[in-house]
């Protein structure tokens, strides 16, 4: 209880902010969106690391005179230097580049992933903030059957069974209150925690009729351009380019080596000028190429499951979209109108002071716990479309 009073006051303390609002927040303090975006930093600076190349080796050699023979060296000072290989060089940046894309793709899911979860989160504070609005109306209704059945039991109408029941159902609509105001409240601080700062979700309107559906060959095309998927792709060019960067080491490849040598007797410096040839035997052995090519492989599995398990959600979704529509056409057509007889019946009765509570407090529970329902399927269906963009990829 005071844990829930706390979080009451310091939502009442932050700023309200609106859907739009808070994903523009997100999308810039997402304490995920902040490693993914340092892991994007990290792989721009690998870029010019991959294009490097080895700088040349200085030795320098100091001999005894005193315990060497004359005429040999007293110092000698040489450069090696193995200029770069183009393919390395090639298939090395092509490596970096394409982890670079893997990685601002992978940016690009995760801020699209975010983005749904917001909206969900939303949905559920809007949701909350619906049934909160009907749970108080019970409330309200209850509470002036109760208030009309003590006078009537004042008057000797009425007995105490009555006034006990029309009681008991006002306890229970408080009760139904009291849990969606909680539930609004969980609803309201994961908005936060997914926005990185304290923020007062203002709660959507719903809609009151039934949302179009998208068209499922449209989201099926977009899965073409899916972030994840993207950044699949770009794993798979990565790993062949490693697999022939490994390749192209196995190359021989020249290195050149000066040297300049001063003899003890102080004769002229003698240079030396030689071009060597290095020759890799067991650099990269055949098996580092099996792991290589065998990693790509697996690469390439994990895209193509991916996108098959992306497309097989894409669709259960969208049969579920379906579904929760129809019921909620069935709730326009069947109930609403036995909804709004209702509620004109309760007021003439109550009014009139004639009514039988038991069958007034029964049907009175019923209308309450079918607009919940009606409310339930409106949620859902606007939480799985919400998931239908989330798996299909920004348009």
């Amino acid at each position: 209880m005071i844990s829930s009073t706390l979080l009451l006051v310091i939502l009442c303390a932050a700023p309200e902010v609106s859907l739009d609002d808070a994903l523009a927040l997100a999308l810039l303090h997402n304490a995920e969106l902040k490693v993914t975006r340092a892991e994007v930093e990290v792989a721009q600076s690998s870029v010019p690391l991959a294009h490097d190349w080895d700088m040349p080796k200085l030795r320098v050699r100091l001999n005894d005179a005193e315990n060497l023979p004359a005429g040999t060296f007293t110092w000698n000072v040489g450069l090696a230097w193995r200029p770069p290989n183009p393919w390395e060089w090639k298939h090395g940046g092509d490596a970096a580049e394409a982890k670079l894309l893997e990685a601002r793709f992978a940016l690009a899911a995760s801020s699209w992933r975010v983005v749904k979860e917001v909206r969900l989160a939303w949905l559920d504070v809007s949701g909350a903030a619906a049934h909160e609005r009907l749970a108080r109306e019970s409330v309200l209704s209850r509470g002036k059957l109760l208030s009309v059945l003590r006078r009537r039991l004042e008057q000797g109408g009425g007995t105490q069974v009555e006034v006990n029941l029309a009681q008991l159902g006002e306890t229970d609509a408080r009760q139904d209150l009291l849990r969606w105001q909680g539930a609004g409240l969980k609803a309201a601080q994961s908005v936060a925690w997914l926005v990185g700062q304290s923020v007062k979700p203002v709660p959507a309107t719903l809609p009151d009729v039934p949302p179009t559906l998208p068209e499922l060959g449209a989201l099926e095309k977009r899965l073409d351009v899916q972030p994840k998927l993207e950044a699949l792709r770009a794993k798979v060019r990565s790993t062949e380019a490693q697999h022939r960067n490994l390749g192209a080491k196995r190359l021989p490849w020249p290195e050149v080596q000066v040297r300049f040598r001063q003899r003890r007797d102080d004769a002229p410096i003698n240079n030396d000028f030689q071009v060597g040839l290095t020759v890799p035997l067991g650099v990269t052995p055949a098996p580092q190429l099996d792991v290589a090519r065998a990693v790509t492989v697996r690469a390439q599995a994990q895209l193509d499951a991916e996108k098959a398990q992306l497309l097989a959600e894409l669709q259960i979704l969208f049969a579920r979209a379906q579904g929760l529509r129809d019921r909620w056409l069935t709730f326009q057509q069947d109930y609403l109108a036995a909804l709004e007889s209702h509620r004109a019946l309760q007021s003439r009765v109550m009014a009139e002071g004639s009514l039988d509570p038991t069958v007034l407090l029964a049907a009175d529970r019923l209308a309450i716990d079918m607009e919940h329902k009606r409310l339930e399927v409106q949620l859902d269906l606007a939480r799985t479309l919400v998931e239908l963009e989330g798996v299909a990829g920004p348009p």
